[in-house]
């Protein structure tokens, strides 16, 4: 077994509930001056939220186990169970996994809910599994592999590199960038500049207080509401509407510029 942190401040046994037992551990950190979180997750959910009342990082770790595996706790724990959080100079590292042995497979998950306090940035790299962040002060790079991704109020840069699954992201106070391989992707209310480069989805990108850059193989791209320039630097196979952007739109396979005269009326 690997479970660290400063404390360990709950653990609950194995509860049948229905198929599936469920353990939860607790994980503190004291935060003092550390100014990013890594995490890297499993299988699993993931909901990170600004606790910014408090000056400590923690972490509720929730183990979902669907089949009855014939070992106690313990022993389960020692077998499969990564959970640690550590701290490294004025980083912290968040850990959250599930071992797979050679002789035996556990199939089972990790939902992880995280309180971080204002003004530290967040990395994420994830396997599988729905991510939801909200209210977060620092900057916000996320590496996923499949599952949908909800981010919304953030005072901050956010970088979105995706597998699969759609992607929300809403109230943005700095830049956007986003490399998605399928899914849809609306974004809404952008403070900076937005950039994505898509492979196949519909793209939505309304209310940018900056310039949008588009590169597309496949989809439906809707773009409104924009103070700054609009760029698409390939507009795919699907239907392109612009409206409403206060800049100039070029799209750079048809080597054009389309008034916003037009595009206002």
């Amino acid at each position: 077994m690997k479970i660290s942190a400063i404390a360990i401040i709950l653990l609950l046994p194995l509860l049948a509930l229905s198929s599936t037992f469920a353990q939860t551990i607790q994980l503190a950190l004291p935060a003092g001056d550390i100014y990013e979180l890594r995490v890297y997750c499993g299988a699993g959910s993931l909901y990170i939220i600004n606790a910014e009342w408090q000056n400590t990082i923690k972490v509720f770790a929730e183990i979902e186990v669907e089949d009855k595996i014939k070992i106690d706790d313990q022993e389960f724990a020692e077998k499969y169970l990564d959970l640690r959080l550590d701290r490294q100079g004025s980083r912290a590292i968040l850990k959250s996994d599930l071992q797979r042995t050679f002789f035996h497979s556990v199939n089972a998950r990790i939902n992880l809910t995280i309180e971080i306090p204002k003004g530290v940035d967040l990395f994420i790299d994830d396997g599988s599994g729905p991510i939801h962040i909200q209210y977060v002060s620092g900057h916000l790079d996320i590496k996923d592999d499949s599952g949908r991704i909800t981010v919304e109020k953030v005072v901050g840069n956010v970088r979105v590199a995706d597998g699969s699954g759609k992607i929300i992201l809403e109230d943005i106070q700095g830049n956007v960038e986003v490399k998605d391989g399928s899914g849809d992707i609306d974004v809404n209310k952008v403070g900076g500049d937005v950039r994505v480069t898509d492979s196949s989805g519909k793209i939505s990108i309304q209310y940018v207080n900056g310039n949008v850059t588009v590169t597309d193989e496949s989809g439906e791209i809707d773009i409104n509401d924009i103070t700054g320039n609009v760029l698409i630097r390939s507009p795919g196979t699907g239907e392109l509407n612009i409206e409403r952007v206060k800049g100039t739109v070029t799209t750079q396979n048809q080597i054009e510029d389309i008034s916003p005269k037009i595009l206002n009326e």
